[in-house]
């Protein structure tokens, strides 16, 4: 209890900083000992893929017969047998000397006038991806079968950023459209959500108006329902005291049109809520920078990975949101200010339940029911969307995650979810998420991904449950990790021991299996109910340089 628990109390001893604690497991500060994996001894499992020249492996996606991943790095695109990374295909997309020379007039460096690629969507037998490309975004249809074979090439602008250095998200629906989150101009002071491709009108967030978007980082989008949702952290506007940064859930229609004489080209049904991840107490500590989500459809959960500010002092939590719960706050009355001097306040909803239902009739025929004086003023919801628990599922002080994957596994007693947390340090940690409500998680292990702890973030972190793999696109190359390495226990103490709800010990094979090898659950033994602590003596933990900013 030593370490983070001896800083934050000085902090909080000097008024700098407060960590309420509820009595609660897991509120208690992360033990040390919690197994680590080094990089020699993840060896014979983990897989890589490394190509010449090709650096910020940070797009990783998969065919639709999900037997190849495809990536995205800068200058180049990838495919790759998913069960090696045996490289399949490769393709140079970089720039030309002309557009090269355009970035550098404008003053930006040889690094930054490069081709990173931001977009990667797999539509049937197609591929869409689109690239920086210099500061002039472009985008390609492709063939999935042969990257080299393009059908047409569009420009990138509101469907990529031109800098590599911007968020974005960006998603394509059954109809064919695409939804994109991203920074509409060179600068990068233009953010929207912009509809773009199929068949329906482009739309896009009003430009310039702060209520709408505030200096956004997008982080995810997901298509569900009659919506397309959209996650991100934004400066504030209602925040009256200073400047701080909150995280959103945001929505839209997909059959939204947009106005007639008023919000042309622009969404109606666009909407956002605040999300709440925060440690209780009686002044609550609050993780308020989202940075990645993961969605589990079929039980309609959202996972939050949030931090704080990069520059305070480094936390990091996980929260996990029902959409009943996001919904309900998008049912719920609008926060409300009249004018700059005014306060916000709440004002009732004039369209509760509201379900994209659309006008059949006159001048206003196909727009949705909602009056576009009221899309106008009312876009941000006065209820704050509150996680499935009043603690976060997973803290961790002096720690910056940047990803966030989940796997349900099916355990001999029950079914257990397995976050999986990538570190700004190169590190994937192994969390089980707490069995009941009352109940603490538990940190099963850490993986190292480089020798000696060389502390390079993770750009991109993709699991495949179908492989029972985790696929990590990094700064020089890509790494997979199987999900269930049972043998990696040889004793029967070791395999119960690590709590791993992948694995039981086999009494009849007196080896460590998972369930699907072990020939009957009768004889497969399992605990999960405990946390591991390493038999060996804890390395210390090298912490990210201050003021590391995450992707």
């Amino acid at each position: 209890m030593k370490g983070t628990c001896v800083i934050a109390w000085l902090f909080s001893s000097l008024g700098w900083w407060r960590l309420a604690q509820p009595e609660t497991d897991a509120s208690q500060c992360q033990r040390a000992e919690h197994p680590v994996i080094s990089y020699k001894e993840i060896g014979p499992w983990l897989r890589e893929f490394r190509a010449k020249n090709a650096v910020d492996f940070s797009q990783l996606t998969f065919d639709p017969g999900q037997k190849e991943l495809v990536v995205g790095a800068r200058n180049y695109l990838f495919r790759l047998q998913l069960e090696d990374l045996s490289l399949i295909q490769a393709v140079e997309w970089g720039c030309d000397e002309v557009t090269k020379k355009a970035c550098y007039s404008k003053g930006k460096s040889k690094e930054e006038c490069q081709n990173y690629i931001r977009v990667l969507l797999v539509g049937g037998d197609r591929l869409f991806t689109c690239g920086t490309n210099a500061f002039t975004p472009v985008c390609t249809n492709r063939s999935l079968s042969n990257l080299t074979e393009i059908h047409d090439q569009i420009s990138g602008m509101a469907r990529c950023p031109y800098s590599p250095q911007h968020n974005s998200t960006a998603l394509l629906t059954a109809g064919g459209e695409l939804y994109a989150a991203t920074a509409m101009d060179f600068p990068g002071r233009d953010p929207a959500i912009y509809r773009s491709l199929g068949i329906l009108p482009p739309l896009r967030t009003a430009q310039y108006n702060s209520k709408w978007l505030n200096e956004p980082n997008f982080v995810s989008s997901y298509d569900i329902g009659n919506f397309t949702y959209f996650f991100f952290r934004e400066n504030a506007v209602e925040h009256d005291c200073g400047k701080t940064v909150f995280s959103r859930a945001a929505r839209v229609c997909k059959n939204d049109i947009g106005g007639r004489f008023l919000l042309e080209d622009t969404w109606t049904t666009f909407m956002k809520a605040r999300l709440n991840c925060s440690r209780p107490g009686e002044v609550p500590f609050y993780y308020n920078e989202l940075q990645s989500t993961f969605f589990l459809p079929e039980l309609d959960l959202i996972y939050g990975v949030f931090t704080t500010n990069v520059n305070s002092i480094a936390a990091s939590a996980v929260c996990v949101f029902n959409l009943s719960a996001i919904s309900q706050a998008f049912n719920g009355p609008f926060k409300y200010q009249e004018n700059s001097r005014s306060a916000w306040l709440p004002y009732p909803n004039p369209n509760p339940n509201f379900q994209c239902g659309t006008v059949d009739q006159g001048l206003y025929m196909n727009l949705t029911e909602r009056n576009l004086q009221d899309a106008q003023k009312f876009i941000l919801m006065h209820e704050v969307v509150q996680p499935v628990t009043s603690v976060p599922s997973f803290m961790e002080d002096n720690s910056r995650f940047s990803h966030v994957a989940v796997d349900v596994v099916q355990g001999r007693d029950m079914l257990v979810h397995i976050i999986y947390l990538a570190t700004d340090y190169g590190t994937i940690k192994k969390v089980r998420a707490p069995l009941a409500p009352a109940a603490g998680s538990c940190l099963l292990e850490e993986i190292e991904l480089f020798p000696e702890r060389r502390g390079e973030p993770i750009r991109s972190l993709q699991l495949l449950h179908s492989r029972s793999a985790l696929f990590v696109g990094l700064q020089e190359h890509v790494a997979k990790i199987p999900l269930k390495r049972c043998q990696f226990h040889r004793t029967r103490s070791a395999c119960i021991g690590a709590q791993d709800p992948y694995c039981g010990w086999d009494m009849v094979m007196k080896k460590c299996t998972s369930l699907e090898e072990s020939l009957s659950m009768t004889q497969w033994e399992q605990s999960t109910s405990t946390c591991p602590v390493s038999a060996r003596v804890p390395r210390p933990q090298k912490a990210p340089p201050l003021g590391t900013q995450l992707s």
